[in-house]
């Protein structure tokens, strides 16, 4: 998908009045002229700056109009009128049209390599979001639990979810599993999911060999005995359920065992290594929400509100993903000639540096010429700032103080 493409969907969706119909909680709700209406309320609310909620207002109406600009009160009194869905309808007609077989998408083997991940989000210290999410630990900080469906060879987010501070991680694979049989049937013939070693379970098995999906899980020394005694190299067992997978046991570069799971019984044993690698496109991804969206910083203290910064950021990833790709494109085209060591990428961080001043513009614009000029000086302003790709990089993991800190309060782009 071109970004003009995602722009138009967008556009549509949010000026459709199916969609308001379905967002708004009062009947009477968006039915007289308002300083800031709601098809620019929903372009407003993915706004990447995260400065102050009044900031960003006043930055909105000096760019969109000449009206005087709105106060944060009365965004927030107008905000509560309506419910995430807009978002969540944006994000599934998007990734419906882009897996519907009608562009050239990025496979390994003939097949698309999904990671499932878990992650915590904290949010503002209010007791109505104790409530509603809950806390974790013995803090008195509400959090939220987000499970996210992630194409990492795409970078593309197929299904979200946000629950409470007690997810189970394990339940919210299997809905995601749901979601693909249901949703994407075509794709879930040709994927391959990518588990971390809290998911595998005898139950988890066996509802994948059920669904037909195929899966590469890293599996822990707890799991099951059949799998501990498995010797290094090559093996195939049968699980207690009578789940049959192949087994891959190779040892790390610091020496420990590393064990795979999976049901890809005709893919080379050394093929297994590199493809589990990949997974790593889902830590990377909840770095973009988190450190680089700022997903953490929340416009609004309401369970609404949450839900609403939290769908939108969704669409952001979305829309990051389709710039990323366009530019990366530019830069391949640019130095295909020059022998370079390494194969060179548009900076993400400089990426969401640049949307975040235009991108409202682009989705409220009315006319195709000038929103095509303004995305094409977009995607050359991003092919001007690259950073390369290091295959094999580790880092150092983060001391534990780090876990604990309040991302409320982190300083932003």
């Amino acid at each position: 998908m071109l970004n003009l493409e995602l722009l138009r969907s967008m556009s549509g969706i949010f000026r459709s009045q199916e969609t308001l119909n379905t967002a708004r909680l009062q009947e009477q709700a968006f039915t007289r002229d308002r300083k800031m209406p709601f098809t620019d309320a929903l372009c407003f609310l993915p706004d990447m700056r995260k400065s102050t909620l009044q900031t960003r207002l006043n930055a909105f109406f000096r760019h969109n109009g000449d009206k005087e600009p709105m106060s944060q009160q009365a965004f927030s009194k107008l905000r509560a009128n309506f419910d995430h869905s807009p978002f969540e309808k944006a994000l599934r007609v998007l990734v419906k049209k882009e897996y519907s077989g009608d562009y050239d998408l990025p496979l390994w083997a003939g097949y698309h390599l999904i990671g499932v991940d878990g992650s915590y989000i904290q949010l503002p210290r209010v007791e109505q979001l104790r409530r509603e999410f809950g806390v974790r630990g013995a803090g008195d900080c509400p959090c939220a639990g987000i499970s996210v469906l992630f194409d990492v060879l795409h970078g593309w987010v197929l299904d979200p979810i946000i629950t409470g501070a007690y997810m189970n991680e394990r339940v919210q694979c299997e809905k995601h599993i749901e979601f693909l049989c249901t949703e994407l049937p075509d794709v879930a013939e040709k994927t391959v999911l990518l588990l971390d070693r809290g998911y595998p379970s005898l139950n988890l098995l066996k509802k994948l060999q059920d669904s037909g999906l195929k899966f590469l899980a890293r599996c822990s020394s707890r799991f099951a005995s059949e799998i501990n005694t498995a010797p290094k190299g090559d093996t195939i067992v049968t699980l207690k359920n009578d789940v049959c997978v192949r087994i891959i046991k190779f040892e790390l570069p610091s020496g420990e065992i590393e064990t795979l799971a999976t049901n890809l019984f005709d893919v080379p044993e050394n093929a297994f290594p590199d493809v589990y690698a990949l997974r790593w496109g889902v830590e990377t991804m909840y770095f973009k929400l988190k450190q680089e969206l700022c997903v953490e910083k929340f416009s609004g203290k309401t369970p609404n509100s949450i839900r609403q910064d939290f769908w939108a950021s969704m669409v952001l990833l979305i829309s990051v993903a389709v710039f990323q790709h366009e530019a990366d494109a530019v830069i391949r085209q640019r130095q295909s000639s020059k022998p370079l060591k390494h194969d060179y990428q548009a900076r993400t961080g400089d990426l969401i540096i640049t949307l975040r001043d235009r991108f409202i513009f682009a989705a409220l614009c009315g006319h195709s010429e000038i929103c095509d000029w303004e995305m094409k000086e977009v995607i050359e302003t991003l092919a001007r700032s690259v950073s390369p790709k290091r295959p094999g990089r580790s880092f150092p993991g983060k001391p534990k103080p780090y876990l604990n800190f309040n991302h409320n309060l982190k300083s932003h782009l």
